[in-house]
């Protein structure tokens, strides 16, 4: 049976048991809920109340960003490498200055749209009902090889941002895994995959991103090959990719990273 619920409920009573520094939904029905519990599945009805499709499982991650390490050794980091991509950054950053913020917004509660939560609970998917004006609010890509205008674009509830300016990118907050098997190009997803969030960053199909894991600063290349909507994240790596980074791979494992690259 469908279950009605308002947000302040869900405030009240959803992570019983769960670390109590996570914020989690919002106290107002006009603010989809940015935190529930991990792999639920909600629609709003004709009244626009809230309605638990699926109910998930509590969320008993320690932190957003605790990835288990390989067995491998851990790799060695190269400072001087680290110190040559940190000036890099900087120049961008301070590049970004003088550009304009935007910060990207979640869609507001309609009748019909669906929200799907991640395994740690996060926003991973909104899906908008067809046949109305709603509808063009959905995730739509730029074409291929191209990016928003120069600027900063803040979103999410993990401090994600994407900063263009005239010759590069740099994309910093979460980074996820996905399991699909086709990329944008009918290609067969393969380790060292990644997604971009296409509608604000769109590099062209065999763009090789240059990206950090920030929680041990190991450093790996990986290709983008795909692009989401990723309301949530910056960079969706491809399963198995996530050993690049030194992590061991799980359907919820997600961590604090950074990718750039030059146009």
């Amino acid at each position: 049976m469908k279950k009605v619920v308002s947000a302040l409920l869900v405030t009240a009573s959803l992570f019983v048991g769960s670390v109590a520094s996570f914020a989690y939904a919002e106290e107002s029905v006009s603010i989809i809920p940015t935190r529930m519990q991990a792999g639920t599945i909600l629609e709003y009805d004709g009244s626009n109340q809230m309605v638990i499709l699926e109910k998930g499982e509590p969320v008993n991650i320690p932190s957003v960003y605790q990835g288990q390490t390989t067995k491998s050794v851990t790799q060695k980091v190269d400072l001087d490498k680290l110190k040559i991509e940190e000036e890099f950054i900087e120049k961008i950053k301070a590049e970004a200055k003088n550009l304009p913020v935007y910060k990207v917004e979640n869609p507001l509660p309609q009748p019909g749209l669906k929200v799907i939560y991640d395994g740690e609970g996060y926003i991973k998917e909104f899906v908008f009902p067809q046949g109305n004006d709603f509808a063009l609010a959905a995730y739509k890509a730029l074409p291929r090889g191209t990016r928003k205008a120069a600027g900063t674009y803040t979103y999410g509830d993990n401090n994600n941002k994407i900063t263009i300016t005239t010759s590069t990118v740099l994309g910093e907050g979460r980074f996820t895994n996905f399991t699909d098997t086709t990329g944008e190009n009918s290609n067969t997803l393969k380790k060292g995959d990644a997604a971009t969030r296409g509608d604000i960053d769109n590099p062209k199909y065999e763009q090789v991103l240059d990206a950090r894991n920030l929680d041990n600063n190991v450093f790996a290349n990986v290709t983008k090959r795909d692009n989401g909507a990723l309301p949530d994240a910056t960079l969706d790596i491809w399963k198995t990719g996530v050993e690049l980074f030194d992590l061991k791979w799980s359907s919820s494992l997600s961590f604090k990273g950074r990718y750039f690259y030059t146009f």
